[in-house]
């Protein structure tokens, strides 16, 4: 392993902290934090013949530090060792192997508390086993402005399809073809890392606490696709990505959390939701008031103002619904359902006329990723949507599996959502069928 690939690597990702520029009215809220050198070497080790042993153990600490994160510069963990870290302060624990720590560039998940337990285990008939550390990651005390547009109606919420980006502080959700989707200005500075859910209350000055190791997935860095119009227009804003499964339990996201949002182009609603992990603080830094809330789960809901076309790239949807930095990527749920319109970017709510406001999924670019996330050619079908208009998109699927198997073309993808479809099936092509977030039962 090229200990200096992985480190500077890592430092120019950190680096771009310092240029990233956010948009007049875009909301994201980074997660505050620093870089601090740390060396901790765990020494060359060979293992046994008949059994494995644990070959090093040492804490590392950052007294006071509100949470860690740790940076691996350089490892061999050959094909069984592997590596333990542990929450000393809640016990959360993540097991890194070679082929997992190469795939999160050096870096371990996020851990609750200033001291991280550190332990190698050496495999049996393995040589030459070791470990260096070079850097921790050091969360910072909290202490960020308050921007709202006229109070704040927010509560607390537990929807399982929500979680938070970490470190650039955004929203992301489960759609229902598996993929992720968030604000497109989200990606700046290289700052979506990992994608965490089932967060927990932050402390009482706002600064935030981080889920168990198995509640955090590694967003595939190659897998994110992305614009972001730069100029501050509305309507030109979205990303879409995918996460690696979690190492101790091997499930994804929606698999883990049991649910996800489906996608309409063709709702207008009177009433939406938006639910994502924005701020609060009264005042910054300050113990009291809502700031255990803050960049946790929140949700509240309002009248939709509409959607405004003014291109195929530029659909912009508006609402009356609270929302604060770290919001941006929430999605825009038609209020009482699991379905949505669009993706939550900007603030600057000024009711009743003017609402903060977000991506609608008429845009063409965003919806031609969402529907080749799975590869191209893909048709859809979900028995569960409510869509009147069929026509095999993700936005519009089939609600057959029939209808389905007669549109793909040979060769293609057929993506079936979840459940207990009762029909026969009858193929004479080829094609691949994928169940990207559950079972699928076909069958009379």
């Amino acid at each position: 392993m090229n200990a200096n690939r992985i480190l500077g690597a890592l430092t120019i990702i950190l680096s771009l902290i310092l240029l990233a520029t956010a948009i007049s009215l875009a909301q994201p809220a980074p997660i505050p934090f620093h870089q601090e050198l740390y060396t901790l070497n765990s020494g060359v080790h060979d293992g046994l013949a008949d059994k494995s042993i644990m070959a090093f153990r040492e804490v590392v600490r950052a007294p006071g530090a509100p949470w860690l994160q740790l940076h691996f510069s350089d490892y061999n963990l050959g094909q069984r060792s592997y590596i333990t870290l542990t929450s000393v302060q809640d016990e959360s624990q993540q097991r890194l192997d070679e082929k997992s720590l190469t795939r999160y560039l050096g870096s371990s998940a996020y851990f609750n508390g200033d001291a991280v337990e550190v332990k190698l285990y050496v495999a049996p008939g393995e040589k030459d086993i070791f470990f260096r550390l070079s850097e921790i990651i050091v969360g910072e005390w909290a202490g960020q402005p308050k921007s709202l547009c006229d109070g704040d109606n927010r509560v607390s919420s537990t929807d399982p399809r929500v979680g938070r980006i970490m470190p650039i502080g955004c929203t992301g959700w489960i759609t229902s073809n598996g993929a992720h989707l968030t604000a497109g200005h989200c990606t700046a500075g290289a700052l979506m890392w990992w994608l965490q859910f089932n967060v927990p209350a932050s402390l009482p000055d706002g600064t935030v606490q981080h889920p168990p190791a198995e509640d955090q997935y590694w967003i595939v860095q190659g897998s994110i696709v992305w614009f972001d119009d730069g100029n501050g227009q509305i309507g030109n804003d979205w990303a879409i990505f995918a996460c690696e499964p979690d190492d101790s339990t091997d499930l994804l996201p929606v698999h883990a959390q049991g649910a996800f949002y489906r996608m309409s182009r063709d709702d207008s609603p009177s009433s939406v939701r938006v639910t994502g992990v924005g701020q609060d603080n009264t005042p910054p830094g300050s113990t009291g008031g809502l700031n255990s809330d803050s960049q946790t789960l929140q949700t509240d809901s309002g009248s939709y103002l509409g959607e405004t076309v003014e291109g195929p790239s530029d659909v912009r949807i508006e609402y009356t619904v609270d929302t604060m930095p770290g919001s941006s990527g929430s999605p825009v749920i038609i209020l009482g359902t699991t379905l949505t319109v669009g993706i939550h970017t900007d603030g600057g709510c000024s009711p009743p006329s003017e609402g903060n406001e977000g991506t609608g999924f008429e845009h063409d670019n965003l919806e031609n990723a969402i529907g080749t996330f799975p590869g191209a050619n893909a048709i859809y079908v979900d028995k569960g949507h409510p869509v009147a208009l069929e026509d095999g998109t993700v936005f519009r699927p089939y609600n057959t599996v029939a209808e389905g198997i007669t549109a793909v073309s040979s060769g293609g993808i057929l993506s079936i959502v979840t459940g207990s479809y009762d029909e026969t099936m009858a193929i004479s092509k080829a094609m691949t069928l994928v169940a990207p977030v559950g079972i699928v039962t076909i069958g009379q």
